[in-house]
């Protein structure tokens, strides 16, 4: 698929802090359609012992948000750096033009971020970032809720499908899922 979205949770909202989740979605936003999709948790303390940080503040933000997305976010069993390794094999696989995120300048630069502090190799190249607000702010398009909110899959999940519709609004068409049943779906998959 020509293109790819990724969405994380974590316990900071710097460069260099722990990620706890890593949610990641193929689509093609012209054709609308979804493809593979990637999730793994991660245990927070391989993160921490890999360097990473935390701060209070984003875990106080946690204690705010629903039952299931903390449960999801802090279920990680694995470690950071086989979690990676997967990651980038998925990301290579994929062979996207364009990388998405809502914003690359956190979810893509904290990726990094991790991706150094385990001496591994970022697989995919600046040039391939795009940003959702963006484009979400130019087509007047909002994200569909997917699922629980703050799991990263299925943010990841809602991101595509809101990319999805922003691009069928820069063309004047339906979203491919409209075209198909003549109505308006509401933005589910």
């Amino acid at each position: 698929m020509r293109d790819l979205m990724i969405d994380i949770e974590t316990l900071g909202s710097r460069p260099g802090s722990v990620i706890l989740s890593i949610g990641a979605v193929t689509f093609d936003a012209e054709t609308g359609q979804l493809g593979d999709e990637f999730y793994s948790a991660i245990d927070p303390e391989t993160a921490v012992a890999t360097g990473l940080t935390t701060d209070v503040a984003t875990m106080m933000w946690w204690m705010k948000q629903s039952e299931d997305a903390r449960r999801a976010a802090f279920c990680g069993e694995r470690h950071l750096a086989p979690v990676l390794i997967e990651f980038a094999e998925f990301v290579r696989s994929a062979a996207a033009s364009r990388v998405w995120a809502k914003p690359p300048s956190f979810d893509l630069v904290l990726l990094e971020a991790a991706f150094r502090a385990c001496i591994l190799p970022v697989p995919w190249h600046f040039r391939t970032h795009r940003d959702c607000r963006t484009i979400f702010d130019l087509t007047d398009t909002k994200q569909p809720d997917v699922g629980t909110v703050h799991n990263a899959l299925d943010d990841a999940k809602g991101q595509a499908l809101g990319v999805i519709a922003a691009y069928s609004k820069l063309r004047g068409t339906l979203p491919p899922q409209e075209q198909t049943s003549g109505k308006s779906n509401g933005g589910a998959a």
